[in-house]
């Protein structure tokens, strides 16, 4: 990788979806200090101890999967480089000369792509900003999102691709 023009990296931190995992993580957590450490039953079809403490292991695991998550966006003279961590544990190069135009534009990530994350054209996280790149076969383009567009331009100007 040459000298880094341009970084980024970021994470899910929607403040609806840190509710929902902590709300669950809470619920479960409850649940568990109750009918395991307090002798009480939770609910009035309780699952087994051992039940919610599998179920207690699994939410932790799923809630650390969403806060780890997060994407990287590195540019430089070679190309856009992007690693969405854990789908990619290598980082991905898009060069320079197979990229036919690059524009930082707004986009809706539901009704365009499905939803944020890791999508079939686009990389997002949050947000509605993106640099779409379009190759020079014409058939492809990919979408990356960021929280920066207006660095992402500046650099792109600088490069000479817009």
């Amino acid at each position: 990788m040459s000298r880094i023009l341009f970084s980024e990296t970021q994470y899910f931190r929607q403040w609806w979806l840190l509710g929902l995992v902590l709300g669950l993580n809470g619920f479960i957590l409850f649940g568990l200090v109750s009918q395991v450490f307090l002798g009480q039953v939770f609910g009035d079809k309780p699952m087994s101890n051992t039940g919610l403490v599998f179920v207690a292991i699994l939410q932790t695991a799923f809630t650390l999967f969403i806060l780890l998550q997060r994407l990287s966006v590195k540019i430089d003279e070679e190309g856009v480089h992007v690693r969405f961590w854990p789908y990619h544990m290598q980082w991905k190069l898009y060069r320079w000369e197979n990229i036919s135009s690059c524009e930082v534009k707004k986009y809706n990530p539901v009704s365009e792509y499905g939803g944020w994350g890791l999508r079939a054209g686009a990389y997002n996280v949050s947000g509605n900003m993106g640099l779409l790149l379009t190759f020079n076969d014409g058939r492809f383009s990919q979408m990356i999102g960021t929280k920066e567009p207006e660095k992402i331009k500046l650099v792109l100007e600088k490069l000479g691709k817009i």
